[in-house]
């Protein structure tokens, strides 16, 4: 199935996406550290009768840093506005981990276009996360050197406009 890839203005950054099939929009927003790549082994199933959006966040993947907080909120604002410039209407959200999130935040803060909503792996709360994760995370934050063997910094690697940011 053919794949259009495009960047988005929204809110001061360029958001990478990726589409394919035709029909009822869905909109695919990965988890923490991760890119459109994290969808492929499913992208072709859910574009059947379908038109699936696969968006890269700020700060991952093809779409670059900008200088302003990483937060819920203001990710969840850059959706609403892809939305509105892709002309879609009304989409359904599918998150997973911080892009579950993403979603959550979206369907608050805009709830007109969105439809339906599924969350995968996303907790409402901090204390949702398991110790042993949040743990990871803030060794991550302090260490990012210990991410760089990993498969997700090296898709990070791959695409991002400024592998530094």
């Amino acid at each position: 199935m053919a794949t259009t890839q495009g960047y988005a203005p929204v809110n001061g950054l360029k958001m990478y996406y990726e589409v394919r099939g035709k029909g009822k929009p869905l909109i695919l927003i990965h988890g923490g550290a991760g890119t459109t790549q994290m969808f492929m082994p499913i992208f072709d199933a859910l574009s059947k009768g379908r038109q699936v959006i696969a968006v890269e966040l700020q700060a991952h993947g093809h779409t670059a840093d900008i200088d302003r907080p990483l937060r819920y909120e203001l990710l969840a604002d850059d959706i609403a506005e892809l939305v509105k410039h892709l002309k879609l209407g009304q989409v359904d959200l599918m998150g997973y981990s911080l892009g579950g999130g993403v979603a959550f935040r979206a369907a608050i803060q805009h709830p007109d276009p969105v439809r339906r909503l599924v969350l995968i792996s996303a907790p409402c709360r901090r204390n949702g996360w398991y110790p042993e994760v949040l743990a990871g995370m803030a060794q991550g934050g302090e260490n990012p050197e210990g991410m760089k063997p990993t498969p997700m910094y090296k898709a990070y690697a791959n695409v991002a406009p400024r592998v530094g940011d």
